[in-house]
């Protein structure tokens, strides 16, 4: 009876011992299962990508920056327009001045050196004819189209006219690679407008910078919106005209054409001289 006591006890201490283990065999295989869950869980949420809504909000800001610099070359393009616009204007301005004060045609008059104060070599004495013996938008100007901003400049009447320019030499305008050449018109065809249609006197040709008075230098959206805000923006005719290939700048009837960006114009515009 004793012995069959002890052999209950010893089994039952075995079969303890036996559950004791598993219990722990499984407990730790648990963990471990669910550690690992957890780490895989973490890996996943670590190497997620964007949302829907932060790629959203990437999107907008890219949109709102390329819309900035679109806009920003935009207001460069018009300030540069509106700048050369007063330019001219401010050519024009010096000129009559100039005729007010000294009863002569600046670059014509034949005794700028003995009256205009500023006047000295290469300023010259034009030959005093009321022309500067040369028609806008030619390759090859007269030197008196050249001595036309030294007068301005030597009377002081123009900023940035250097009196001891070259010979051709003219004024340079905010509109990258763009120059002022002036010359005489007096009925003959002027850059895509027919013999008659320019009304004669002093015009302003606005062209490439360089020796020659006629290479192209504006896009047809420049020289159509310095039309517009001068004159009628009609390419053809009025005070403002333009010259380049029919195809390059504007067409038969004169109106400009603007979806071409490519350098196509040049502008001949008449000052009250």
């Amino acid at each position: 009876m004793k012995n069959a006591c002890m052999i209950r006890f010893m089994l039952s201490s075995i079969f303890f011992k036996q559950s004791l283990f598993n219990y722990m065999f499984f407990k730790n295989s648990y963990e471990e299962k669910n550690n690992m869950n957890i780490s895989t869980q973490k890996s996943i949420r670590d190497e997620k990508g964007f949302t829907l809504v932060e790629l959203a909000i990437v999107m907008v800001i890219i949109g709102l920056l390329i819309g900035g610099i679109l806009k920003g070359q935009e207001m460069i393009a018009n300030a540069q327009v509106t700048s050369t616009i007063a330019n001219i204007k401010g050519v024009d301005a010096a000129a009559s001045t100039f005729r007010d004060i000294y009863s002569a045609m600046p670059g014509d008059m034949n005794n700028a050196v003995a009256r205009v104060p500023g006047c000295v070599a290469p300023c010259f004495d034009g030959n005093g004819n009321a022309s500067l013996e040369t028609v806008p938008l030619v390759a090859t100007p007269d030197a008196e189209a050249a001595n036309f901003f030294r007068h301005l400049g030597g009377a002081d009447l123009l900023t940035g006219a250097d009196v001891t320019a070259v010979a051709d030499t003219y004024l340079q305008m905010n509109i990258p690679g763009t120059q002022i050449v002036p010359g005489t018109q007096v009925g003959a065809a002027l850059g895509n407008a027919t013999a008659g249609t320019a009304r004669s006197g002093i015009w302003l040709g606005l062209v490439a910078s360089g020796a020659t008075g006629n290479a192209i230098a504006l896009s047809p959206l420049q020289a159509g919106r310095i039309d517009r805000k001068m004159d009628d923006g009609v390419a053809i005719r009025g005070g403002v005209i333009s010259s380049g290939s029919a195809t390059a700048c504007s067409d038969a009837a004169g109106a400009y054409i603007e979806n071409r960006s490519a350098i196509g114009c040049a502008l001949a515009i008449r000052i009250q001289l």
